[in-house]
């Protein structure tokens, strides 16, 4: 997974940034490669814009912040375009699937001779739309969840949805095949919805480890580049600081193993040894973020590996069901008249 991505600073949970957004900052590179004056950052992307303005506030070389900037946009698209190839044949097949009953109950009913219309202005018709439609419309949710989720952080559903799903799979699965069925579907999705997992992974850490790094090179210590980062990305305000508290204290340190370190864990681990033996703090800061970044690919494409497994349940227990009783009920209906006829 690491090859999939160029080696680099970290990037933020974020959509793909636009080309304008890398031809931008390129352009700004190149002036102040050229020993010009970088001119106005407004049309730079986000992330590097904060680079920047950390750079000038600290002194930093702004050319470093603009290189992180660039490769930080490059990992994006490359990750973007790992997980569209992995998961396109699954996508298509979750659109065909949603697709198949609107298609199939005018065609087969045209094709047979049914009244459609009749039938389901009818009241037992009436039941049958509205049992199938509720069962489209729940596979539906489930498929453009699972989807969705491929490109989301990992997060543990909560409480009422995974009870949610459970309860309602518990039931479809009962009416269809009884307790047997019943009982270890009801399992299966509520550890789907609300599967437990390790510490989460914040959300832009990586950034801030490239942040830090460009704090860094502009002469700043490890807690005042922390600071200056958590002004930076507020929505990691609260860790960054307490771990910039940490380091003034002496008692910043990770998990002693290395298989039960949080990402915190792990920045605050290079900040620690980087301080105990005097190294320069930045390449190694880097390289974790590079680390971060390819970590989450990897757990995106493992996600868009499970997609497949995980739609057979959806599929099996609302979408073929209702394809079946909306497809099925005015044929059998067709049938019965023509043989009373």
């Amino acid at each position: 997974m690491r090859a999939t991505l160029r080696s680099g600073p970290g990037r933020s949970r974020s959509s793909e940034p636009a080309a304008g957004s890398s031809a931008a900052t390129e352009l700004v590179r190149l002036r102040v490669a050229a020993g010009l004056d970088p001119g106005d950052d407004a049309d730079l992307p986000p992330r590097t814009r904060r680079a920047v303005a950390i750079a000038r506030t600290v002194g930093a070389p702004l050319l470093e912040a603009l290189d992180a900037g660039l490769a930080a946009e490059e990992d994006v698209r490359e990750a973007a375009r790992a997980v569209a190839v992995a998961s396109a044949q699954t996508r298509v097949v979750a659109g065909g699937l949603l697709l198949a009953p609107l298609l199939l109950v005018p065609g087969l009913g045209r094709l047979v001779g049914a009244d459609l219309v009749g039938f389901y202005t009818s009241p037992m018709g009436g039941v049958v739309l509205l049992v199938g439609s509720a069962l489209l419309g729940l596979g539906a949710a489930i498929v453009w969840g699972l989807v969705r989720r491929v490109s989301r952080p990992p997060s543990a559903g909560p409480p009422g949805a995974a009870l949610a799903a459970a309860v309602v799979g518990c039931l479809i699965a009962w009416h269809l095949g009884g307790l047997v069925a019943a009982v270890p579907v009801a399992v299966i999705l509520w550890h789907m919805v609300a599967r437990t997992r390790g510490p989460e992974p914040l959300p832009g850490l990586d950034e801030a480890a490239d942040l830090i790094a460009t704090a860094r090179g502009g002469g700043t210590t490890s807690a005042e580049a922390l600071r200056l980062t958590a002004v930076q990305l507020p929505h990691l305000a609260l860790p960054l600081r307490r771990l910039a508290f940490d380091l003034d204290v002496g008692a910043a340190g990770g998990s002693g193993s290395p298989s039960g370190q949080t990402d915190l864990d792990r920045l605050a681990t290079v900040l620690v040894a980087a301080h105990d033996v005097g190294a320069p703090v930045a390449p190694s800061l880097r390289r974790l973020a590079a680390d971060l970044r390819a970590d989450e690919l990897a757990r995106v494409l493992a996600a868009a590996e499970r997609l497949p497994a995980q739609l057979t349940f959806p599929t099996a227990l609302c979408l073929l069901p209702a394809t079946v009783l909306l497809v099925g009920a005015p044929i059998v209906q067709a049938g019965l008249m023509a043989a009373g006829a």
